[in-house]
């Protein structure tokens, strides 16, 4: 019989903060030793606060899917409003799934499978801008290439908006933002916002910034029934009232900024894999070229190519551009036979979980044979969650899916690359995203190809 207050190993707090400084200087790593030292479940305090790492995949399940309403987006989430405001990200209960069933529409399958176009579109401008790159022997930045050339296709499929030209002011502004929205346990993170400190002024002006891209964004007529636009615009909530301009904003604001980010890392990470794994391309490069022959793909090719698929699911699990989702307990559980009491924290990872030895052999490898039929059918349900799962999953998996294996296709159709020597590169400490840190530099070597077959050297 399992004892319902037992509780979960964990390491001994010392001193006032408990863990909460040794994650601050590390979050990733510190959840990793957590989890090699202590287990699926882990006990922790993180000042005045106790929070349980969990990474058990039944215990993620219940959390996610099967006691979903005993959980909330929590404390943590509050720093997320300072960006973010009132959007499907931040908030909880009727209010979250009116909002959801409102957007829902512009991500419908059918819906997300019409973008095809327009990620072929912005990819062919960022190979365009390698293309100069190559010729002149240097280097790309991947990070700011992806980030851009995400923003474009998401501003253009949901948004029927041209943000070329806002795209060197927004990407400051995201990198300000992203610093904001996870906390890092400073004492000027718990000051009033009505103080004008140095961070609060940061804020308010990234702030009005982001606003005024939505305000644009809403002011471009004519647009097209059905639009994302449209859909916040005309939505109610459940007494009939429509929604505010505030609400609108938030809304509109939370996909513009979740919407490419998240995608833009998972771009960074799968292409920094490929150069990392000369094998790995060269399946990849025999892979598109039979099935494409030197031509643009389109949506209706993605189910001929499993091997990238495979690459991209690979490089999801062990860069997941989301790697924390914090909740909050509302009411007493058991996880796992551990007791998680109400009002604690939960801390799922996906970096965690996804490298968890129980569940995957040799973790660290980059292998995308992880994903093939039989040996997904091995795993159990939610050891892999990059895009979260239950009600919450993220309303952009289907679409970023769609993405990353249509740019990496064009891109290893084109080049073969490799990473700049002497760089190093890792994922950043303590940000909401996997974004990596600093540059990710890759050097571009075209491949000569057969205009008749499409074969590639």
């Amino acid at each position: 019989m399992v004892d319902p207050k037992r509780q979960a190993p964990g390491p001994r707090t010392r001193g006032p903060f408990g863990s909460l400084l040794p994650y601050r200087r590390d979050p990733a790593e510190f959840l990793l030793t957590m989890q090699r030292d202590h287990g699926e479940v882990v006990r922790m305090k993180f000042g005045p606060y106790l929070v349980h790492l969990v990474t058990d995949p039944d215990a993620v399940r219940r959390v996610l899917i099967e006691n979903q309403g005993n959980y909330c987006r929590g404390r943590f989430y509050e720093q997320f409003k300072l960006v973010m405001g009132e959007g499907l990200l931040t908030t909880d209960g009727e209010r979250w799934r009116a909002h959801r069933r409102a957007v829902q529409p512009a991500f419908a399958r059918d819906a997300i499978r019409g973008i095809g176009p327009n990620v072929v579109g912005a990819t062919h401008e960022m190979l365009s801008r390698w293309d100069d790159a190559a010729q002149r022997s240097e280097p790309v930045d991947l990070v700011t290439e992806a980030l851009r050339v995400t923003l474009v296709t998401l501003s253009t499929s949901l948004f029927d908006y041209d943000i070329r030209p806002s795209v060197p002011m927004l990407k400051q502004v995201v990198e300000d933002s992203i610093e904001t929205m996870f906390p890092h346990g400073y004492v000027r993170e718990m000051l009033p916002r009505w103080l004008p400190t140095s961070r609060n002024r940061l804020v308010a002006a990234n702030r009005r910034r982001l606003d005024q891209v939505v305000d644009d964004v809403r002011a471009a007529q004519p647009r097209r029934a059905g639009s994302l636009v449209d859909l916040t615009e005309s939505a109610r909530d459940p007494d009939g009232r429509p929604w505010t301009d505030q609400e609108i904003r938030d809304e509109l604001l939370t996909i513009y900024l979740a919407g490419h980010e998240t995608t833009a890392t998972a771009l960074c990470w799968t292409l920094h894999s490929i150069a990392q794994h000369r094998w790995v391309a060269e399946k990849l490069e025999a892979e598109v070229d039979q099935v494409l022959a030197g031509r643009d793909p389109t949506v209706a090719d993605l189910d001929r190519l499993p091997y990238t698929q495979m690459v991209v699911q690979e490089a999801l699990r062990l860069f997941p551009p989301i790697w924390l989702y914090p909740r909050d307990a509302t009411g007493d559980d058991v996880l796992a036979g551990y007791h998680i009491p109400a009002g604690s924290s939960l801390l799922l990872s996906p970096f965690v979980s996804h490298r968890n030895p129980r569940i995957w052999e040799n973790p660290e490898a980059f292998d995308p044979s992880r994903f093939d039929a039989a040996a997904e059918r091995e795993r159990p349900r939610m050891s892999y969650f990059p895009f979260g799962g239950g009600p919450r999953q993220c309303i952009g998996n289907t679409m970023a899916l769609l993405e990353l294996r249509m740019i990496v296709a064009m891109v290893v159709s084109r080049y073969r690359f490799e990473l700049v020597p002497g760089s190093f590169v890792r994922y950043g400490d303590s940000l909401i995203s996997m974004r990596p840190t600093p540059d990710m530099l890759l050097r571009l070597r075209p491949r000569a190809r057969s205009v008749l077959t499409g074969a590639a050297s």
